[in-house]
């Protein structure tokens, strides 16, 4: 009898704890059932000038290591050589977010395209001019004279030899030529069918002493504070959306402070993921210029000043680019989505 209730009792309480376990997880069930969804990604494309290149690389760890994300934003990039098509895009609201060279978006703006700069990637213009070490051309009054070779006479290759020209008091007038050679600086350099040539001073003069001698070079970023290129949108995704554009600042600022903290690993995430026809012979090379890209970057906060402006659309105007001083210059540019800084 005594082994029988005890049978009883063990059942009741393994009944009991049975119950016990299924009212825990239904109301676990249940709780959770009431838990909001999370909020689904917006889909935001990003426009970038050339190739995908480790130049780029604040853009693919900010994505690799979910900073997009983390803003809510489900991050798409899309890559061309027609930065001017991608303006007209921004401002038609084809396209919300872009990387662009400031100076186009003066241009932009004095022809009513309501596109605005929101964050300073590059601190300094990334163009100059290359010369064989030993020609005598180390500054920009070398120039007169001289058959200076240019991608074309447009962009940002052309606004930096304009203000090189500007800092030397000459004008084109004073070349024996400028020569439009596409993107074959290296190839015209070293062998020496031009004197100079304008270049990206990230990586055409690394390539140039690769393949030939060493070079000179005139940045443009040391004779003008040029505004040079940024994170740029319209005035109706600031008016509706402005919580998208300050999750785009927030990651891409996490992403600059990454690759700045730790170009090795950002290297990695760039050509393992983003750029992966990358040529592992040219690892060597590319990662010499991410590091040429990072002394270009500002880092500092993304923050851009009038003063720069100011220079730009002077240069612009004298270039013949520009009719007039836009009305308001200071609307170019809204610097209310940077990240507060301590201190």
């Amino acid at each position: 009898m005594t082994a029988n209730r005890s049978l009883l009792r063990l059942v009741a309480f393994a009944a009991a704890l049975v119950l016990v376990v299924v009212l825990i997880v239904a109301a676990v069930a249940y709780l959770r059932s009431r838990e909001p969804e999370p909020a689904p990604l917006t889909p935001v494309t990003l426009f970038m000038s050339y190739i995908p290149s480790v130049q780029f690389a604040h853009v693919y760890v900010a994505a690799e290591r979910g900073y997009f994300a983390d803003e809510g934003i489900d991050i798409r990039f899309e890559n061309g050589f027609n930065e001017a098509d991608g303006v007209e895009r921004l401002a038609s609201g084809d396209l919300k977010f872009g990387l662009i060279s400031g100076e186009q978006v003066i241009l932009a703006r004095a022809q009513g395209r309501p596109v605005v700069y929101v964050y300073e990637w590059y601190e300094h213009y990334p163009v100059g001019i290359v010369a064989p070490q030993g020609s005598g051309i180390v500054a920009p009054s070398d120039l007169a004279g001289k058959v200076v070779g240019i991608p074309g006479p447009q962009g940002a290759s052309y606004t930096g030899l304009r203000a090189l020209l500007k800092a030397g008091g000459l004008t084109e007038d004073d070349l024996a030529e400028l020569r439009s050679i596409g993107f074959t600086a290296p190839e015209n350099v070293c062998e020496g069918a031009v004197d100079a040539s304008v270049v990206y001073i990230a990586n055409e003069p690394l390539t140039i002493e690769q393949q030939c001698f060493p070079v000179d070079v005139m940045r443009a970023a040391d004779y003008a504070p040029l505004v040079a290129n940024g994170l740029v949108t319209n005035e109706q995704t600031i008016r509706e959306q402005p919580g998208l554009v300050r999750g785009m600042v927030r990651a891409i600022d996490r992403g600059v402070a990454d690759v700045i903290a730790d170009p090795d690993a950002a290297f990695q995430i760039a050509v393992e993921k983003y750029v992966p026809d990358l040529p592992a012979e040219q690892y060597e090379t590319q990662r010499q210029v991410l590091d040429n890209s990072i002394a270009l970057w500002d880092g500092t906060g993304g923050h851009t000043t009038l003063d720069k402006w100011q220079t730009t659309q002077d240069l612009l105007i004298e270039m013949g680019l520009l009719a007039a001083p836009l009305d308001d210059l200071a609307a170019c540019f809204d610097m209310r989505f940077l990240p507060e800084r301590d201190g």
